[in-house]
């Protein structure tokens, strides 16, 4: 990303400011390492502020990489590499309320934030940290500037409701703080999990009995056709605008209501994105967030199959051989699925998530994931028709 594309999302969240790009001169916000290869904006004049900035620990990160960072974490709190950090972000006066008064009113004492933007992607989104000054972290907040954005974190904020009043016994989730339209964004507030630099255990380590508790809170048995998960995904070409993509997709689809539409199914509620970087262990407690896939009604054994295969590779690597076969279909064996269950498990898993990518990667901005879509719709088309 370009250091005027951070400095356009700046300006977008303090409304009616002189935002630019300044090198060694002031500035509010400084980027690390620098502004042509940025990761974060952190706040100027908080070294406390900075250094907890970056100490956030998934369940992804290993022991070395879990020491660099807090190592990076203590330096900042001196001050001194923000000093030596040449580009920086000078906001100037505002016409109005810019996000940190707004999370300073939310959240009842002075704020200072850090911004992250991501990797361009369908879903990329400004997130947020709110800060005190002395380095206590109060909140998460997810920006939404594109229409998909928008989309996503609309849905995290009605996962979070619903998790609220049906918590799953095991996993800590974040609190709704609030959600609400600051001039031309959305804002998704959320309240911090704890993911500390000691609480680390292998990442191949899978969470089954968190998954399994998280499925359970709606859980239904049923044939897969006539389901209402079979019905939702089955829709689904519909709202393709590529005739081509959207007719190989239904075909896939046909061929496998036709293989496995009178398999007997458990359906339950999934994360749909459960990865090692999206969870941390505190204890026995899992502390689980970005919960924008969140859907209730899915085969159970998603979030396990979504975990395993996440960590292989990109969708572009798959092969029918490495997926069907191999210690994949055992990851559903704790859930209790096997032979054609866990057969039919798996190509729903894969369809589902063909079709999320197919959706995500309309139009421009979805450019990035549209190699992925096409390499998931292979698969699927060769396993269907030659198995």
């Amino acid at each position: 990303m370009t250091a005027g594309a951070w400095t356009e999302t700046v300006s977008r969240l303090w409304p009616g400011s002189d935002v630019s790009h300044v090198h060694r001169r002031g500035g509010q916000l400084v980027f690390l390492p620098n502004a042509r290869e940025a990761r974060i904006l952190l706040p100027l004049g908080a070294p406390r502020a900075a250094g907890a900035a970056l100490r956030r620990f998934s369940h992804d990160l290993g022991p070395r990489a879990r020491l660099g960072r807090g190592l990076l974490s203590l330096a900042l709190r001196t001050g001194l590499p923000q000093r030596l950090l040449p580009d920086r972000v000078r906001v100037g006066p505002a016409d109005g309320p810019s996000v940190q008064d707004r999370l300073s009113d939310l959240l009842g004492q002075p704020v200072v934030v850090s911004v992250t933007i991501g990797n361009e992607r369908a879903n990329r989104k400004p997130v947020l940290q709110a800060l005190t000054p002395s380095g206590r972290s109060l909140a998460f907040v997810k920006i939404g500037d594109t229409d998909v954005a928008r989309a996503l974190i609309a849905a995290e904020a009605d996962a979070l409701r619903t998790l609220s009043a049906c918590p799953p016994r095991g996993i800590r989730t974040p609190q709704l703080i609030a959600y609400e339209s600051w001039g031309t964004v959305d804002a998704l507030v959320m309240s911090v999990l704890s993911s500390g630099v000691r609480r680390w255990r292998p990442r191949d380590e899978m969470p089954v009995g968190a998954m399994a508790e998280l499925a359970s809170i709606t859980a239904t048995t049923a044939e897969l056709a006539g389901s209402p998960f079979w019905n939702g995904l089955t829709a689904t070409p519909d709202l393709l605008p590529d005739g081509e993509a959207a007719s190989r997709l239904a075909a896939v689809l046909d061929r496998l209501g036709e293989r496995h539409g009178g398999v007997r199914l458990s359906y339950g509620a999934w994360h749909g994105d459960w990865t090692p970087w999206n969870m941390a262990w505190q204890r026995d407690v899992l502390h689980l967030w970005d919960w924008e896939r969140f859907a209730q009604a899915v085969p159970v054994g998603f979030d396990a199959l979504h975990y395993a295969l996440q960590q292989i590779g990109p969708t572009t690597s798959w092969t029918v051989q490495r997926v069907w076969s191999g210690d994949t279909p055992s990851v559903l064996a704790p859930f209790g699925l096997k032979g054609p269950a866990a057969s039919t498990t798996l190509s729903l898993y894969l369809a589902e998530l063909c079709a999320r990518y197919l959706v995500a990667s309309r139009g421009s901005i979805g450019a990035p994931l549209r190699a992925q879509a096409d390499a998931l719709l292979d698969l699927l088309d060769r396993h269907t028709t030659t198995s």
